[in-house]
């Protein structure tokens, strides 16, 4: 039995002096950089310059740097990923696997359409350096504009149904740099009507009228118009609501906090200010919580309409709508939103 010990000992120690130093400290030979780093032989990694300010750049234009990520600790440095913010996109970093004082570079690339004023972008890579796993790269500076629309957003507000309504737009050359060319100009919205002309006061540009068409229905509408360039792209909103003969106040039913094991009551008025009267067919709730009916005041021109978070509801946030049916053949359906936390509020 002490000759086969002897043996099995002499054979451990021999298996142990054929096993290379890296894998004895605890990296895995088979893996560069191996699975974690030992102390006294971890890697660092260091931003040169982790700062960009590009300073200003036109509106429409790229701007482009390259960030140099320098491994200054004694074992490998593995870039694990790149992810950067918004408008910005990264090229594949030049080495991924970096020797202690090697360095890696990343290219990034910031978009500046549509962008204007002060604007910052980070980048980050992981890594495998476990005092600085996320290293933060920054780019920012001013994007200047050079085609503006005044206003910049076109608001109807609210506009009694059968009303044409117009407004005007003017769009500006904000870097004269020889002519300046403004068109096609286009949107999707076929109630909504753009047209294009010269600038009163006879500087480049154009002159926009952007009508809302008695055809728009009843609700809230959006829309965008696009305005082409031979500087950079445009776009300008368009929105408002148009309001029918049918009216609710308030717009939306509010219970606040309430507490639980109680009804809880709200009132609103569904009024109707057309020639014609109006009958309510139904009113359903999205939730089981919430139940409402309506009541006529005075048939065919004013309903009162009660609404009542049952009690027994759970705690939380509650959010719905109520729908109410009518015979008007232009607001068929009407949404009230509401809302209500039960019993004790918890973020």
């Amino acid at each position: 039995m002490k000759k086969i010990k002897r043996a099995f000992l002499a054979l451990m120690i021999a298996v142990i002096a054929s096993v290379p130093a890296a894998a004895q400290d605890g990296m895995n030979p088979l893996i560069p950089g191996g699975n974690s780093a030992p102390p006294g032989r971890a890697p660092k990694a260091v931003v040169t310059n982790p700062l960009y300010d590009f300073g200003s750049a036109l509106e429409g234009t790229m701007v482009s740097h390259t960030f140099t990520i320098k491994n200054n600790g004694q074992g490998y440095l593995d870039i694990r990923g790149v992810k950067s913010s918004c408008g910005c996109t990264t090229g594949n970093p030049s080495k991924m696997h970096i020797a202690p004082g090697d360095e890696s570079e990343i290219a990034v690339s910031f978009d500046t359409h549509f962008q204007k004023g002060h604007q910052v972008r980070t980048i980050t890579a992981v890594t495998n350096d476990p005092g600085n796993p996320q290293v933060a790269m920054t780019m920012q500076g001013i994007v200047k504009k050079q085609v503006e629309a005044q206003p910049a957003e076109i608001s109807f507000g609210n506009v009694k149904k059968g009303t044409e309504d117009t407004r005007e737009l003017v769009v500006n050359d904000l870097n004269p740099r020889g002519p300046f060319q403004v068109g096609p100009v286009s949107n999707s919205n076929s109630s909504i009507k753009v047209v294009q002309g010269k600038r009163p006061d006879g500087k480049p540009g154009a002159l926009l009228k952007v009508s809302l068409l008695k055809t728009m229905p009843v609700g809230q509408f959006d829309d965008t118009i696009k305005i082409t360039t031979n500087r950079v792209p445009l776009q300008v909103d368009v929105f408002g609501t148009v309001t029918g003969d049918l009216n609710i106040d308030p717009a939306q039913v509010s219970f606040g906090i309430v507490p639980r094991g109680q009804d809880i009551v709200r009132i609103f008025k569904l009024s109707n200010q057309g020639p014609h009267p109006v009958k309510v067919l139904e009113v359903a709730s999205s939730s089981p919580a919430v139940a409402a009916t309506a009541e006529p005041v005075t048939p065919g021109k004013e309903y009162k309409v009660t609404v009542t978070l049952r009690h027994g509801t759970p705690d939380g946030q509650l959010r719905g709508d109520l729908t109410i049916k009518t015979d008007d053949p232009d607001q068929a359906t009407l949404k009230v939103p509401f809302y209500a936390i039960v019993g004790q509020f918890k973020t």
